[in-house]
């Protein structure tokens, strides 16, 4: 719901003045002739509609973004008290024209003095404003909220992209001392990760096909900078692959992976990676082993700034809707992730 209104304010606006409206001639024209009534209906709600739009398209908008709220509250409460003049006047001038013979006579109860008549219109504009002046508040700071939610996931973003650039290039430095082609080959599979960082990276959203891909080319670079030293093994299980994902959100989880496993002359290390979606529900483990020698300095590497990064990714990103779960022991470290997308 709160997407649609979003998506679609003017025309939810529309709608409810045109229900106010209907409401309104339902009730007028049991007491007048349809001429009269819809004059009457006309007087009333052209210049409604004219001051409420003055005041929540153009006033709210330039006091919220000036920070002039106390400038904007002095407007609404005298082009409120304008508006229910406004309505005395008009309702004093029908009164007035029916005695006059220009319109039959209605069965509407008029107020014999114009004071008496303004103050019991008085809070009919007020609600009128504060109604509408509340949806375009609440439409202008769900807007100012995406744009800083937006502002913070590109700070995010630009944190991720360089450290794991940075870490790829160095690889590719070091295989061209002692192997050209495995460089080489390196190089071509990196250039699709990078293509991916530059044209997904800050899309709102990607398939989910297209994410698992580039984390298999992540692992397929990792694999042939470790050669035989290490084990690697993926399951892939996606039933919809057109499933929309935030692209670049399990990108750590690996990197966190390869970077931390057991480095043992006696013992390979170990990466499991574990992907599985099912309906609306998506499933990432990763697990890494670890060794003894390393299990301080990778607890402090564990916390550090990428986990952080993820974390606040997620909170953004799927408030409500993952649970991230961390176990750890002495000889590995693993993550369990689960999204509802």
């Amino acid at each position: 719901m709160k997407n649609y209104f979003f998506r679609s304010y003017n025309r939810v606006i529309i709608l409810i003045w045109a229900i106010i409206v209907f409401l309104v001639w339902v009730q007028f024209k049991d007491h007048y002739p349809p001429l009269p009534a819809l004059s009457l209906i006309a007087c009333i709600f052209i210049p409604t509609i004219l001051i409420s739009y003055f005041l929540s398209n153009r006033l709210l908008q330039k006091a919220m973004y000036h920070k002039k709220m106390n400038v904007f509250i002095g407007w609404f409460i005298g082009l409120s008290v304008l508006l229910s003049f406004m309505y005395a006047l008009t309702y004093q001038g029908f009164m007035l024209l029916e005695k006059k013979g220009f319109f039959t006579s209605s069965q509407w109860i008029y107020k014999d003095s114009l004071l008496l008549e303004f103050v019991s219109e008085l809070p009919t504009p007020f609600v009128i404003n504060l109604g509408f002046c509340g949806l375009r508040f609440y439409y202008e700071y769900s807007k100012l909220e995406k744009i800083h939610l937006r502002s913070q996931l590109q700070i995010l973003q630009e944190q991720i992209n360089p450290h794991f650039m940075f870490n790829v290039l160095n690889h590719i430095h070091i295989l061209m001392q002692k192997d050209v082609e495995l460089a080489s080959a390196l190089l071509v599979k990196y250039s699709d990760i990078l293509r991916y960082q530059l044209y997904n990276g800050k899309k709102e959203s990607v398939s989910l096909n297209q994410e698992i891909q580039f984390l298999r080319d992540v692992i397929e670079v990792e694999k042939i900078r470790w050669g035989d030293a290490l084990k690697v093994h993926c399951t892939w299980k996606i039933k919809d692959g057109e499933k929309e994902i935030q692209p670049l959100l399990f990108i750590t989880f690996i990197e966190n992976a390869f970077k931390h496993v057991s480095r043992s002359l006696s013992e390979k290390g170990y990466i499991n990676v574990f992907a599985e979606q099912k309906r609306n529900s998506f499933y990432l483990e990763v697990e890494n082993s670890k060794s003894t020698q390393q299990l301080q300095k990778k607890n402090a590497l564990a916390s550090g700034l990428g986990l952080k990064n993820i974390k606040e990714r997620l909170e953004i990103l799927y408030p409500g809707n993952h649970k991230l779960h961390i176990h750890e022991t002495e000889l590995s470290y693993t993550i369990q992730l689960n999204i509802t997308l």
